[in-house]
């Protein structure tokens, strides 16, 4: 391991014994990917590597019938394994938390409501729903609205207490994205604000906008020229958030922004859903909710196995981070920041498969948006060989992937009809990092796991130092290294469904 994520390898015998119990006599301590082959097959394999350099690429293919290995390339080499990350986050929460699992969201009050008045403090708690909705702000302010609540005395609190967030998911990702938002135990619609601009009647001057309108940020135009190909500029002053749009900008348009404090945002927007309703509530301000508090009314989200299938189908970054830090405060006992709790995770698993080579291993978050988690091709192979063993409420987590020439990001791959179908998968991307994780089917029937990662570290070491990323010349050359690695990658998995 590395210093980033120390993992003691080591698990209870009980623990060992209720898993085999849990999984119908399979025991994932037997796991073992030490032997089998480490080379290119010869054929269309090695013939599709030949186009790349061969240690950015590595694979592992698992016969799940036969329980061996049955091709694999660099099987024991570390690569970035992007947003396939993910079906380790949503694998942890579904076994720690459980599929019907439901994450809440309550409104409360301490003190009386007499004439309409609440005559002491209302506090709205996040239990770090991924997928609360401002139409469920809506119902808590109905129930507000219900009591006879028209004014508030004393204080509004929000509270986000329950796990720990950040103003983004990874600092050295663009900090103008939209999927790298703020993280919080009270989030809300993913934590992202449109922003719209357009010419004034007399096309003289570009007016700009944000939806949600709120007091905690503002709009303009930035006074000084932006880099190429970045729209906006994001500047905080004290409490003062401002999004400021290109003065080169001249066509009318919109974008998602990312919100940096989810918690703060969404009480201002639950403030604004309650002006709607007749209701005025003093300004926003942190605190813990009393366990003297009583209820007004909870929000009981969707069921945790319909969480996890959104978020390895539409691949969501904050769902996935929220899964992981309540899964991993379950283990520990006690809320941790992302890193920590991607190593808790980590351990998860490590401690569940002692047998499997663990070495340079890493997490430090549990959406795989960051260059810095590495997982090999037969640890990810270890960890589905687990995830198959497992049902869910009667489904297998397979189930929960997106299938080839069906969904999402697999719409448009492995979509002709010897391969349509026959991959349920997480795909995962990051400029110079591409993986496929999950299992196939060959056009035999045989049912297989696999995973498979090209990584260029150097050219993604390149293109981080480089102070013009975002440039047209930047984006065409990744570009081109991306569709490259993905043909090519393509091409392996398909060979693998036509050949076997």
């Amino acid at each position: 391991m590395t210093r980033h994520c120390h993992v003691r390898i080591a698990i209870a015998i009980l623990s060992a014994a209720l898993l085999q119990m849990r999984c119908g006599g399979f025991n994932p301590a037997n796991i073992d990917l030490s032997r089998g082959p480490d080379a290119p097959h010869a054929g269309a394999e090695s013939d599709l590597i030949r186009a790349i350099r061969p240690d950015t690429v590595g694979y592992i293919l698992y016969d799940l019938d036969k329980k061996r290995i049955v091709r694999a390339h660099n099987r024991s080499r570390a690569f970035i394994p992007a947003s396939t990350t993910k079906v380790l986050s949503a694998l942890t929460a579904l076994d720690v938390l459980g599929p019907d699992y439901r994450f809440s969201t309550s409104l409360s009050k301490k003190g009386s409501i007499d004439d309409g008045v609440l005559d002491g403090d209302l506090y709205l708690s996040g239990g770090g729903d991924p997928l609360l909705t401002v139409s469920d702000l809506m119902d808590l302010a109905d129930a507000l609205k219900n009591e006879g609540v028209t004014s508030v005395s004393g204080s509004f609190r929000y509270d986000e207490s329950d796990l720990v967030g950040a103003p983004c998911i990874d600092a050295g990702m663009e900090t103008d994205v939209s999927y790298n938002p703020g993280i919080s135990a009270l989030s809300l619609d993913h934590n992202a604000i449109t922003a719209e601009w357009k010419r004034d009647k007399a096309k003289t001057a570009m007016e700009i906008f944000l939806t949600p309108d709120l007091p905690m940020h503002s709009a303009g135009i930035s006074a000084g020229k932006l880099k190429e190909n970045v729209r906006f500029d994001y500047q905080r002053n004290g409490s003062d958030e401002s999004w400021l749009l290109s003065p080169e900008e001249d066509r009318d348009g919109n974008e998602r922004l990312p919100v940096k404090r989810p918690a703060l945002y969404t009480a201002q927007v639950f403030a604004k859903i309650c002006g709607l309703r007749g209701i005025r509530l003093p300004r926003p301000e942190p605190g813990k909710t009393p366990a003297s508090a009583g209820d007004i009314a909870v929000h009981r989200g969707q069921s945790l196995d319909g969480i996890a299938d959104l978020t390895l189908t539409y691949s969501m970054n904050l769902s996935a981070e929220l899964l992981m830090l309540k899964s991993a405060k379950e283990l520990a006992g006690k809320a941790m920041p992302l890193q920590e709790s991607a190593c808790r995770m980590a351990r998860h698993f490590t401690g569940t498969m002692p047998r499997v080579r663990w070495d340079d291993f890493r997490l430090v978050n549990g959406s795989g948006l960051t260059v810095m988690n590495r997982i090999t091709p037969e640890q990810m192979a270890a960890i589905l060989i687990y995830a198959d063993s497992r049902k869910y409420n009667g489904r297998k987590y397979r189930s929960f992937l997106p299938a080839s020439g069906w969904e999402w990001s697999l719409l448009s791959r492995l979509d002709d009809p010897d391969t349509a179908f026959h991959v349920w998968a997480k795909t995962g991307s990051i400029n110079y990092a591409l993986a496929l994780a999950g299992y196939l089917y060959t056009k035999s029937g045989r049912p297989m796991a696999f995973a498979i990662f090209i990584s260029d570290e150097a050219e993604r070491a390149r293109y981080d130092a480089d102070p013009d990323r975002r440039s047209r010349t930047s984006a065409k050359k990744v570009t081109a290294w991306m569709n490259n690695s993905k043909n090519l990658m393509d091409g392996i998995v398909s060979s693998w469904i036509k050949e076997l």
